[in-house]
């Protein structure tokens, strides 16, 4: 009997599920049928607000300075970022009292490198480039080749600006500029006023410099079209380079930048496409950027950027490694007192010009140049003990 209670009470509570789902089936399909009715209505009034929807949508990801959608960056490179770009975020550092106390300069730049170029900057960037930088000037210090100028003994961990691992720089002595006015005192104390006097721009280079620090003074989120209307096509891009901004500040990063674009430019103006390969107009480049480096940030540092920083970023062949090599320090050394004479007749032209005309005659003079002849095949044994047999007062090229 008890059996046969139990038995009826689980059918009765099966039925009541049963009842329970049914009337919920008949109340989806009443829903269903009404929706297919009034199908039209639904899509004018769904359709206007869908299109808000999107439209605000669009707005934000246009507007944002954010990349929402970005590969993932590859961390085993050390990728490049254009140089004006680098300039401007140390800048704002430096100009940004609050911010110096929140962040150093590494970590702010690194922040704001991930934010513009999230496919390519990574956390971490900055920390292996200046491990790297150590690496390469460690290595240098300990191997004395005839390239080298008088090495000291330094660290070169990243440091704050003030506490500099580097040598003061020397200038060239010219009367009646601030070249002349300030000796061999530290470039780091110079005025603002005494930095736009000592590197001399023209009027095109004004206003360049302008423009990038209207970003530093701007109080807008930088992006990545903030740079895009400056048109500063020479100023090229840099990784192991940024290690001297970092350590060394905005400014001495600018002499730099400005030096290298100025031979580059003045190379062309010379030699037109015949800059590279071996030719002389490859020659002039480097004699000149070692003449304008040296003067505006000391021949040690010149050395460290040309003929350590560059030749790690841009590798060459043996050839074009040992000519880089010899005419680098005929540019900041053994010749550098002769070029950077200037004549008090032509006080109007700004100095690093009449520096200019300087290597390109010493250049264009045949006497002074030692042709080899190297091809980008040639082995390091051959053109090593070749490089070494030529005179520190003549310039190599090795093509025509």
């Amino acid at each position: 009997m008890l059996y046969s209670l139990n038995f009826a009470a689980k059918v009765q509570k099966i039925l009541q599920i049963y009842n329970i789902f049914s009337t919920f089936a008949n109340q989806m399909r009443k829903i269903i049928v009404y929706m297919n009715a009034f199908r039209p209505i639904q899509l004018l009034i769904l359709l206007p607000v869908f299109l808000i929807f999107m439209g605000c949508r669009t707005q934000q990801l246009t507007q944002s300075p954010y990349r929402s959608i970005a590969p993932s960056p590859d961390t085993t490179v050390l990728p490049t970022f254009p140089a004006q770009v680098l300039y401007v975020l140390g800048a704002q550092w430096e100009a940004d009292s609050l911010l110096q106390q929140e962040q150093s300069i590494a970590d702010y730049i690194e922040q704001e490198l991930i934010r513009l170029y999230p496919e390519k900057a990574y956390r971490g960037y900055v920390a292996r480039l200046c491990s790297v930088a150590d690496r390469l000037l460690t290595d240098a210090q300990q191997r004395p080749t005839l390239f080298v100028p008088k090495r000291q003994e330094i660290s070169f961990a990243p440091s704050p600006i003030s506490n500099s691992p580097y040598p003061i720089a020397n200038i060239p002595s010219h009367s009646g500029s601030i070249l002349g006015s300030i000796g061999h005192i530290s470039l780091d104390s110079l005025s603002l006023i005494e930095e736009l006097q000592l590197l001399e721009f023209t009027p095109q280079e004004q206003v360049e410099w302008e423009c990038l620090q209207s970003l530093v003074d701007s109080e807008q989120l930088l992006t990545r079209e903030s740079f895009d209307t400056l048109n500063i096509s020479y100023f090229e891009e840099e990784n192991i380079l940024l290690t001297l901004l970092l350590w060394r500040g905005p400014r001495l990063f600018y002499r730099v930048l400005q030096s290298k674009a100025r031979a580059e430019k003045l190379a062309y103006y010379y030699y037109g496409e015949a800059t590279n390969n071996g030719r002389p107009g490859d020659a002039f480049k480097h004699i000149y950027v070692n003449v304008l480096l040296r003067t505006y940030v000391g021949e040690w540092l010149s050395h460290a950027i040309m003929d350590i920083f560059w030749e790690w970023k841009s590798p060459n062949a043996p050839c074009d490694y040992y000519m880089d090599m010899h005419n680098n320090i005929i540019g900041r050394n053994t010749r550098y007192q002769d070029f950077t004479e200037t004549n008090v007749q032509c006080s109007d032209t700004r100095y690093w010009l009449q520096w200019a005309e300087n290597v390109q005659h010493f250049v264009q003079d045949s006497v002074n140049g030692h042709r080899q002849g190297w091809d980008k095949e040639t082995p390091t044994f051959i053109v090593e003990p070749a490089a070494k047999q030529v005179s520190s007062e003549q310039y190599i090229y090795w093509d025509k």
